[in-house]
């Protein structure tokens, strides 16, 4: 784990007279992927590096393995233009001389190579679950590192994987995967802890023996132990402490329901219950700023409800958590101080159930507001640098919701300065509901600055693109439901797209979603 200091200071430019930072010529990331009835596999991205870093081409190599780490096929081709692109799992299966309609379980990795200097190691890729029933999206989390400077600056430290919800019942089941590197990991015990509703605690143990060079695990605990008893019904989460060789340790989480044949999918984060050194913690704001603060979709008609979660992963602490709720206007509609305390170290999984806050505060039930969730010190315990949640959407016929990984943004004066911000995401055209969202909040307690914001959509089919000028208020928010916008869904012809977001202040913050028939949400936050 690398602090988050650390991560922040990869991001800065370099100042004068400092020596510069390592160039990067290679992002990639390594995608557990599935074909099996009802389920398919999909990379996602498009030609970000065009528009943001003035680089002309982009060389793409794909490569897909076995679950064993043999290397069945790989491709290559060049990313020109900023468009959207696709690679669908079964193509790739065809081209290595399977099936369209054989089971597969593997990897497909992907990395991008170019003579000037991508910046971050990790692409903006997504990977996308999908099926009749069901459509599930999760970022870029396991990569093979560079060279031994990338692998020094992101393991200072090692830590548990955690942060996710699990479900266990009749019908579906939890699983998480783990892919190794480039060389064979010896000895790979993996211990996972699974915290229920009642703070109790089960640990198992499953020897792994010697993992081969990129060989991928798909685990499903509830096969191992009677995770269905333990969770008594409930949601739980988990820790899982394992061991992989030049590969970053950012698992592909989720739970599987065998009803629909569907999953959904998120990604781990670390466990910071031990981490306690001064770069652990965030400083104090100054006047007029709160410590940190998030803006999330909130959808609670009759038929839907959002729920937050705080997991027992923060560094050793106590803080609380207040909520204001809001319309897409930006219009205040009513605040919750505090909503919950949060104490680390701890056993609690803390669930706050926007639908019951919102009837607590008179607030009508309305498919679309918005939730301001901001943490604050309770002296003398400092805040930690790093508050990730867990954000569930999901349907009222208790189907899957999506279990979105984000963090809180800590006050940062650094953002001050910033007069722009440059966000992209998918738009999943070709699945059902999709919808973007996007938000305008910060740290700052009277937010009172709005944003212009330029829409431009990518399409697959060529480089065209569409452009929108909107404006967005302080703590407003936006939605793009494809349903409601034809003139958008005629661009998009039937097939994946992408957006980039142009803002005038550094505080816009986007998510997208689906939802199928079956009441199965998918969802993640932009990039």
């Amino acid at each position: 784990m690398r602090s988050y200091y650390a991560h922040l200071e990869q991001a800065k430019p370099a100042t004068q007279n400092a020596i510069a930072s390592k160039p990067v010529y290679r992002s990639s990331a390594i995608f557990p992927v599935i074909q099996a009835e009802g389920i398919s596999s999909r990379l996602l991205f498009m030609g970000y590096w065009i528009l943001k870093r003035n680089i002309k081409e982009i060389a793409c190599v794909l490569t897909l393995r076995s679950t064993e780490g043999a290397i069945l096929f790989r491709s290559t081709l060049s990313i020109s233009e900023p468009k959207t692109y696709r690679i669908e799992l079964e193509e790739q299966l065809q081209l290595a001389g399977f099936s369209s309609t054989q089971d597969f379980k593997g990897s497909l990795e992907i990395e991008f190579f170019s003579s000037q200097n991508l910046f971050f190691p990790y692409p903006a890729v997504v990977v996308n679950y999908y099926g009749p029933q069901f459509s599930s999206a999760v970022h870029t989390a396991q990569r093979i590192y560079n060279d031994f400077d990338d692998l020094r600056a992101n393991t200072q430290t090692a830590v548990p994987e955690s942060g996710f919800n699990i479900y266990a019942s009749e019908n579906q089941e939890p699983f998480f995967t783990l892919i190794n590197g480039a060389t064979a990991c010896e000895n790979t015990p993996i211990t996972m802890e699974f915290y229920n509703c009642d703070q109790e605690i089960l640990t198992h143990t499953l020897e792994l023996g010697s993992l081969a060079p990129y060989q991928t695990i798909f685990c499903f605990p509830a096969r191992l132990c009677d995770l269905k008893a333990f969770l008594k019904g409930q949601v739980g989460t988990a820790k899982i402490s394992f061991k992989v060789n030049w590969a970053f340790p950012r698992l592909v989480a989720g739970n599987w329901n065998h009803r629909f044949q569907a999953l959904t999918t998120t990604h781990t984060y670390y466990d910071c219950e031990k981490a306690t050194s001064k770069t652990d913690y965030w400083f104090s704001p100054k006047s007029g700023w709160h410590p940190a603060s998030l803006m999330i979709p909130v959808c609670i008609d009759k038929v839907h409800f959002t729920n937050v979660y705080f997991y027992p992963i923060y560094s050793p602490t106590r803080f609380s958590v207040s909520i204001e709720i809001y319309d897409e206007t930006g219009q205040l509609l009513g605040v919750k101080t505090p909503a919950k305390e949060v104490v680390s170290p701890s056993s609690k999984l803390i669930q706050i159930c926007l639908k019951e806050l919102c009837e607590e505060l008179d607030i009508p039930f309305k498919e679309n507001l918005a939730a301001r969730l901001i943490a604050n010190e309770i002296h003398p315990h400092p805040l930690p640098s790093r508050i990730k949640i867990g954000l569930d959407m999901g349907s009222a016929q208790k189907q899957l919701p999506c279990n979105v990984c984000v963090n809180l943004q800590p006050f940062n004066p650094a953002y001050e300065g910033k007069t722009s911000t440059f966000k992209w995401l998918p738009f999943l055209a070709d699945q059902p509901h999709p919808t973007v969202w996007i938000m305008n909040s910060s740290p700052q307690r009277e937010y009172q600055q709005p944003a212009k914001l330029t829409l431009t959509f990518f399409r697959e089919q060529d480089a065209e693109t569409l452009v929108w000028h909107l404006d967005l208020p302080a703590n407003g928010f936006l939605t793009l439901e494809l349903s409601k916008h034809l003139d958008l869904k005629a661009f998009f012809g039937s097939q994946i797209g992408w957006l980039t977001v142009q803002s005038t202040n550094p505080y816009t913050t986007t998510y997208y979603f689906t939802e199928s028939l079956s009441g199965i949400v998918g969802g993640d936050h932009g990039f």
